[in-house]
């Protein structure tokens, strides 16, 4: 059986066919205009049928196509809003199915650090109570709890990306509030911080990665400082949900080493004995966490 991937971003698109282990067999990337809503999801069908064409098959031979959402969407695809893509409500699975050609009822749809967990579950092994935790351009999360995808009363339970973590001097978020995680312990929040420390102009997260690997000490505090945010989130995931381990993921999870030792003495200190034994990893599924993602929900949708 293959099925069809879209990973949707707010700043670029992936698209794959892969079969049902999760075995990629072609791949394709490319910026996403997501000022037009209507053009963003024809993109994704185009993009998504040169892959079908390079597997050997067409977008009508595939069994289902699973969609990430950069934002709250329910399952069956009406989204709730996508900051990073800047987009309000709209119904998202007729865009998509006309766009392919196919049926409705074989498109399935997830906001993107969901499919991330459902791909740990299903591609990566994970088992048990446990969180997502994506350090990106900004910073999304998921629950995992008895062995299903938490979702809450109106879908939108895991948003880590908007736990407070900074009350002294907190920094404007982009949903409106101050003092979230994104704006604390996300790429732009580590480039900001740079840039703070006296680091060179331009300094982003990738390149204090680098610096903090070389030794400097301005770039080490801040991914230690990042890691007393992520910290902080967990330490409130801990208390409240008491999961087993922490999956990060997302560009900065490279940097999961130098974040470490803020995220230790954090959980430590702020999380109850009987929950600061979580586990924090990075996650198996490297890169492809989300266009696998996309699949799990396709393999889900069509359960």
């Amino acid at each position: 059986m293959l099925i069809g991937a879209i990973d949707g971003g707010g700043t670029k698109v992936l698209t794959a066919v892969l079969t049902e282990t999760g075995q990629i067999l072609a791949r394709r990337q490319a910026a996403a205009p997501t000022a037009d809503v209507p053009g963003y999801f024809r993109q994704c069908a185009e993009m998504l049928a040169a892959c079908a064409g390079e597997a050997g098959c067409g977008v009508f031979s595939l069994a289902g196509v699973g969609m990430n959402i950069p934002g709250m969407v329910t399952p069956d695809g009406y989204v709730l809003g996508s900051p990073s893509a800047d987009w309000g409500r709209f119904d998202a699975r007729p865009l998509l199915s006309t766009a392919l050609g196919i049926a409705s009822e074989r498109v399935f749809f997830e906001n993107d650090i969901n499919a991330c967990a459902l791909a740990e579950q299903r591609f990566g092994g994970a088992g048990g109570d446990f969180v997502w935790i994506t350090v990106s351009t900004g910073n999304g999360g998921a629950v995992v709890a008895n062995g299903r995808l938490a979702r809450g009363g109106g879908g939108c339970a895991g948003e880590f990306g908007h736990l407070k973590v900074e009350r002294d001097k907190p920094y404007p978020c982009g949903c409106g509030g101050m003092g979230c995680l994104e704006a604390h312990a996300s790429g732009v929040a580590i480039a900001r911080r740079a840039r703070e420390a006296g680091l060179p102009d331009g300094t982003d997260a990738r390149k204090c990665e680098e610096l903090a690997r070389q030794g400097n000490a301005a770039a080490l505090a801040v991914y230690d400082q990042t890691g007393v945010y992520l910290g902080r989130a967990l330490a409130i995931a801990a208390n409240l949900l008491n999961p087993s381990h922490a999956f990060i993921g997302g560009g900065v999870s490279k940097a999961l080493d130098l974040m470490l030792p803020g995220i230790s003495r954090t959980l430590s200190a702020e999380a109850v004995p009987q929950c600061a034994g979580l586990e924090v990893l990075r996650t198996r599924l490297g890169y492809e966490a989300a266009l696998l993602g996309a699949g799990a929900v396709c393999l889900e949708g069509l359960r």
